[in-house]
């Protein structure tokens, strides 16, 4: 009873070592079962020793331990520490609020993880027709996570010698504005593929192999037990969808969580990526491609056969 009650006290301590800075309440209080759940916590700073290990408010996984919270399945590997501090990369910061995950690194904002209450959903039924475990369970859970407003900062060891990096300010995620680009594409790259009952895919008519034969390159096939759930569970096509604003997918026209973007924070990712990935023979050539994958105007559209009886849904490549 004691230890619960130390416990308790620690999460009250957490919680109130943020209070005085606004927190960002998810969106909706009520559940679509007509149940109260809604969760926005302050800003929680954890920090990472150079052996993995998190603390919080200075107490180290030896004295949460002793109160009966074991941290040690939160802890980092040290070859991931090793690699931040060698990169620079000081704190990671992940923010969820309404309208997604938030990204950010040394307090430069990342692309945007954007989901809603449908769009989760839809990602659950679609996972489970490609196998993913535990499917029934995540449809209960995941809706949920919408309405949780978390603030989390991971803070790694750094360099001798190196400026400190502050935090981003309070309501950074808040204040964070996308304005893609209006520039002319530079790429436009945009086709349809057809696979038949056997899962053969087809492009104009020409199939893979013959595609291939061309030098063009061969497009990979379907299991036919795969295209029979895509039928089962009436999935007639899939888009994938790059714009100004980000890389979206489609199921049978309707969206999945999308990566949302600008310039600037396609310039933040390719500055992080070239600090984790330095050595690296091809970041040269990511460094040149990553910041304009804004410019690029790339649709692919798969149609898939339709089961016997279905009412066909309309496909169109998404502007």
């Amino acid at each position: 009873m004691k230890r619960r009650l130390w416990v308790v006290s620690l999460v009250v301590a957490l919680v109130l070592s943020g209070c005085g800075t606004a927190v960002q309440p998810p969106s909706g209080p009520v559940t679509d079962l007509g149940q109260l759940f809604q969760i926005a916590l302050p800003r929680l700073v954890v920090d990472i020793d150079s052996e993995g290990s998190p603390s919080v408010l200075g107490i180290g996984p030896g004295l949460l331990k002793l109160l009966g919270v074991d941290v040690a399945g939160f802890a980092v590997p040290k070859a991931t520490v090793e690699m931040m501090t060698a990169s620079n990369i000081q704190h990671v910061e992940l923010t969820m609020a309404q309208d997604g995950l938030h990204v950010f690194v040394n307090a430069k904002p990342m692309p945007v993880l954007s989901f809603s209450p449908e769009s989760l959903r839809r990602t659950i039924e679609t996972g489970a027709v490609f196998g993913l475990p535990q499917s029934e369970v995540l449809k209960q859970v995941v809706p949920l996570v919408q309405r949780l407003g978390l603030d989390l900062v991971l803070r790694f060891p750094s360099q001798p010698g190196a400026a400190e990096i502050p935090l981003p300010p309070d309501g950074a995620v808040a204040a964070l504005k996308t304005s893609p680009t209006t520039e002319p594409a530079s790429v436009v790259v945009k086709f349809e593929v057809k696979f038949d009952e056997n899962g053969a895919p087809s492009v104009m008519g020409i199939s893979g192999t013959d595609l291939e034969a061309l030098g063009i390159g061969g497009l990979p096939g379907l299991p036919p037990e795969q295209i029979k759930k895509l039928q089962e569970n009436n999935i007639q096509h899939l888009e994938l969808r790059n714009l100004p604003g980000g890389f979206y997918v489609f199921v049978n026209g309707e969206p999945l969580p999308s990566i949302v973007w600008d310039s600037s924070t396609l310039a933040n990712l390719t500055e992080v990526y070239g600090q984790i990935n330095a050595d690296n023979p091809l970041l040269p050539v990511i460094q040149a491609f990553m910041p304009y994958l804004d410019r690029g105007d790339v649709g692919i559209l798969l149609h898939f056969p339709i089961a016997s009886g279905a009412e066909p849904i309309p496909a169109k490549m998404h502007e």
